[in-house]
């Protein structure tokens, strides 16, 4: 087992930033992080403790992990794509094109979705989860299900060119209207 982590230097800039601080304010040097870094169990806590944060947020805020960027941007081709069903209550729900994932932001998810699920009747609400998400309607139409803060459940239909925008931890649920119809989903924190 290593007794250092490796991190990534622009994670842990971008880390900083979210509380206003520099590497000086953290007592690390630019040196020290410039093009890759370790750190011991000891400067993460510190450093989680100058953050007044958990140190398992720090760690999977920074920990480095085979960055898949080429000069600062990833192209994702049909290679790199993967394809994957989901059922709910053992019935097919979602099939999902996974468009974008990369390591350089770990909570970014992009997929094509086509909803199989063709009623209000048969979709049934996730427990919403800790991403937000924009979800734009390739084509067709879909229905979209979700349940308001105050509980109520809500109902509305979108068309292709329209878009929502999902809080983290709203529950939701969506179906086709139109046979073939595609969202485009976007998960971010």
């Amino acid at each position: 087992m290593s007794e250092y982590l490796d991190i990534n230097p622009a994670a842990l800039a971008r880390l900083l930033s979210t509380r206003k601080m520099s590497f000086g304010d953290a007592r690390l040097h630019d040196d020290e992080v410039e093009g890759g870094a370790r750190m011991t169990l000891a400067q993460l806590t510190a450093l989680a403790a100058a953050l007044q944060m958990p140190i398992a947020h720090v760690i999977e805020q920074i920990e480095s992990s085979a960055d898949d960027l080429v000069h600062g941007v990833k192209i994702s081709g049909r290679q790199t794509r993967f394809d994957r069903l989901k059922c709910v209550a053992g019935e097919p729900a979602y099939f999902y094109r996974h468009v974008m994932k990369t390591s350089a932001d770990k909570h970014l998810m992009v997929l094509r979705t086509t909803p199989l699920f063709t009623s209000a009747d048969q979709a049934t609400l996730n427990g919403g989860h800790q991403a937000r998400e924009f979800v734009y309607v390739l084509s067709g139409a879909v229905g979209v299900l979700w349940r308001s803060p105050s509980g109520v459940r809500r109902e509305d239909v979108l068309r292709m060119g329209d878009s929502i925008f999902i809080e983290s931890w709203v529950a939701h649920a969506f179906y086709a209207k139109e046979a073939g119809s595609q969202i485009l989903a976007v998960d971010y924190r």
